[in-house]
């Protein structure tokens, strides 16, 4: 039997073992050689000792100097003419757009685009998001051939590509989001500890500042409850809260910071319900982690927060940047543990439909089984 290559792209090496790394397992079994090129910070050896080839592109993820893109760029076509690979997944917007100019000099090559939320193309609009927005969208138009294919978590960014103009008779599929191991991420018998956990990167895109002001509101109105924010500020995002501002919050007790940690669980089986107010996702993990666990989820209305977030079924959609709503929404939930257990037994059945890892893998299978015909 022909073994076959996959090359994986991704960001850093972090993103690559909490989000894919079942999925590249997966392609392991299947007798796929797989490679993982990123930016590695301390996780190459444990990467490495899964059975993956590694390589470090030393990719800036919100580097704009064109030298470091073309140094990437350059590394990228090595990469390719060593490993030669038959198949090259690649994550989010920026490895999208280096891989797809460098598959353009090597057509035979099928590239799989798989984007994971388009929120930089759409909420910041200053001056210079703006000219780095359309440089990004002439790039893409320009060097897309058709062994560019997309895969999309919603159908709101699809839509949205397509609007664009961005994709020319390319193959394209949604397969939401990226997996959870329902086995692993189930209801507890802990004592509920927090009344609220957010767990993410501490932008103001996920709606932290929301999330500030609610809790405010609710404490003029003598209503004070635990909530964990669990989770790193992001120095390298225009949109990070700063970590003295982090520390300030939690010194204030308006609330409990944690940073990041490697196991979620315990804390979400500590929590009563799950609350991510953000602007716009693709999918977010964070959620349907949450959502095995039981947890009912208090979202807003927005591409990616829809889709894990059914309303008034396991939780409640506000709208976004709306605090007077979210805090409306937290105040009817957060008292009612009849509602709290409905909603929760009802996520944890939407999320083991829809959102397993096992099954995500499958379609992932399908889709390279396709690009190999």
């Amino acid at each position: 039997m022909k073994k076959y290559k996959l090359l994986y792209f991704v960001s850093e090496d972090e993103y690559f073992l909490s989000h894919k790394i079942f999925q590249a397992k997966d392609a392991l079994k299947n007798k796929f050689d797989v490679m993982i090129i990123c930016n590695f910070t301390k996780y190459e050896k444990r990467i490495r000792s899964k059975g993956f080839k590694t390589q470090n592109i030393n990719f800036n993820r919100k580097s704009i100097n064109p030298i470091n893109n073309i140094t990437c760029l350059i590394r990228l076509l090595k990469i390719i003419h060593t490993f030669k690979p038959n198949i090259i997944q690649c994550f989010a917007l920026k490895p999208i757009l280096i891989t797809t100019i460098a598959a353009f000099f090597n057509k035979k090559i099928k590239v799989l685009c798989c984007v994971v939320g388009v929120g930089f193309l759409i909420i910041n609009r200053s001056f210079f998001s703006n000219v780095i927005r359309e440089c990004y969208f002439f790039l893409l138009k320009a060097f897309t051939m058709k062994n560019i294919n997309y895969v999309f978590q919603n159908l709101d960014d699809l839509q949205f590509f397509e609007e664009k103009g961005l994709i020319k008779n390319n193959n394209v599929k949604i397969i939401k989001g990226s997996g959870v191991d329902t086995n692993f991420f189930k209801k507890g018998n802990n004592k509920k500890i927090y009344d609220l956990i957010f767990h993410s990167r501490i932008l103001k895109d996920k709606g932290v500042l929301e999330i500030i002001d609610a809790l405010k509101k609710l404490k003029k109105k003598q209503i004070i409850l635990r909530v964990l924010i669990l989770g790193n500020p992001d120095p390298k995002n225009f949109s990070s809260i700063s970590f003295k501002q982090l520390n300030e919050w939690n010194d204030n007790k308006i609330i409990i910071w944690k940073p990041r940690v490697t196991n979620v669980l315990p804390y979400l089986q500590k929590s009563k319900i799950a609350i991510l107010p953000s602007y716009r996702e693709g999918l977010p993990r964070s959620l349907i982690e949450a959502a095995s666990c039981e947890l009912p989820i208090i979202s807003t209305n927005v591409p990616g927060c829809k889709e894990i977030c059914l309303d008034k079924f396991n939780g409640f959609l506000v709208k976004p940047k709306d605090a007077i709503s979210l805090a409306r929404a937290i105040e009817k939930l957060v008292f009612n543990q009849e509602m709290i257990d409905k909603f929760g037994k009802n996520g944890r059945n939407h999320v083991v439909r829809n959102f397993g890892n096992k099954l995500v893998s499958k379609k992932f299978r399908e889709v390279y089984k396709s690009l190999l015909k």
